[in-house]
């Protein structure tokens, strides 16, 4: 059941760039959350309608799923649960002392949920809460009314198809949500890797907040991309304390590869941020394309050491899955107002940076 659940939500939140509009409100939902890289109008006007705001019914969908498996997990328990055995009248010797009384079985105790538990649970529903309020720079509106000119050129763009690895990030925390919470043998692992992507998914929550016009303008944004390092770091520790334990193949497939797949990609999306940052403050062209280079560069630092210290192929992985989509890109939205030797060779290091990182992954596999 948790392998077709997985396909089905892959399958329904999977979006490409010229998707149908047919295509279903979640998997817009889904498509929101584009990690901070906008495009210029000039490089292609939208073709679809705004995604699907966050309703009611979407808010209490959520909330279902992460309270209804654990309400039926503990109803299911006190139905079952067997009815204590009360104790024996005593006897005349026992009444007298001289023999013990033998004690009455304590009933067994409901599974609730635990704190940290709970805590997971509201993470979760809040991250994905959070993801549909609209009014972000990287919604279609907002992405449509940007005026394209060389000031503004962001060097560090990936191309769109990249954006598709929210779905198994989502599915894949949905699923681990429903594991930690509803799993007594996840006990341990839940209790490991709680506090730090707790804290991630609240960071998270909170770039979405900041991510906007009306909150942080163009010279602010350096605090979206504060609030992204901020998740990548949580989720650091989150990662860390799960590969200090034993896990068996369940919990890999159900907590450590979706730990891993958010850790990567909000690493790379920090960098992505701070590059939207500097172009919005109309840095220096100079400045834009050593930043832009420099990215790459601590992208690949960032993968080296999580492979070394931690002998996770998975992080790497995503960091080469990043660097390709930004040499896919090219920096689209610059072309024709910025040299196309200063692209190529933006291009030229995030190359190098994806087959830096694609060895990382091969020297574990």
């Amino acid at each position: 059941l948790a392998l077709a659940s997985l396909g089905s939500a892959a399958a329904l939140t999977y979006r490409h760039e010229h998707a149908s509009p047919r295509l279903s409100s979640a998997g817009a939902r889904l498509w929101s959350l584009r990690g901070g890289a906008t495009r210029a109008a000039g490089s292609g006007k939208p073709k679809r309608d705004e995604p699907p705001r966050l309703s009611l019914k979407f808010a209490a969908y959520v909330v279902a799923w992460a309270v209804v498996p654990t309400l039926l997990r503990v109803a299911y328990a006190y139905v079952t649960l067997p009815a204590a055995v009360p104790a024996p009248a005593p006897s005349l010797l026992q009444s007298l002392g001289y023999v013990s009384a033998p004690a009455a079985s304590a009933p067994e105790a409901l599974p609730l949920p635990q704190r940290w538990q709970v805590a997971v649970a509201a993470a979760w529903v809040a991250n994905n809460l959070a993801v549909m309020v609209p009014g972000r720079y990287d919604s279609r509106r907002a992405m449509a009314a940007e005026k394209a000119c060389a000031a503004t050129a962001n060097l560090f763009t990936p191309s769109g198809w990249a954006f598709a690895i929210w779905g198994p990030i989502f599915a894949g925390e949905w699923l681990m949500m429903l594991y930690l919470t509803n799993v007594p043998a996840a006990g341990a692992v839940g209790a490991a890797v709680a506090p730090g992507w707790v804290a991630a998914l609240c960071a998270q929550a909170a770039w979405c907040a900041a991510f906007r016009p009306s909150v942080c303008g163009p010279g602010l944004l350096w605090v979206p991309a504060a609030l992204l390092a901020t998740t990548g770091a949580c989720l650091a520790v989150a990662h860390r304390a799960l590969r200090a334990m034993a896990c068996g193949p369940l919990t890999n497939a159900l907590v450590r590869w979706p730990i891993a797949l958010h850790f990567g990609w909000i690493s790379a999306a920090s960098l992505v941020n701070l590059n939207n940052w500097l172009a919005r403050v109309r840095s220096p062209l100079p400045l834009k394309e050593a930043a832009a280079s420099a990215s790459v560069v601590a992208a690949v630092a960032a993968a080296a050491y999580v492979t070394a210290t931690t002998r996770d192929p998975v992080f790497a992985a995503v960091i080469a899955w990043a660097l390709a989509a930004v040499a896919a890109d090219g920096a689209k939205s610059a072309r024709g107002l910025v040299a196309e030797a200063t692209l190529d060779r933006v291009r030229s290091v995030a190359r190098v940076g994806c087959g830096a990182a694609v060895l990382l992954v091969c020297s574990l596999v």
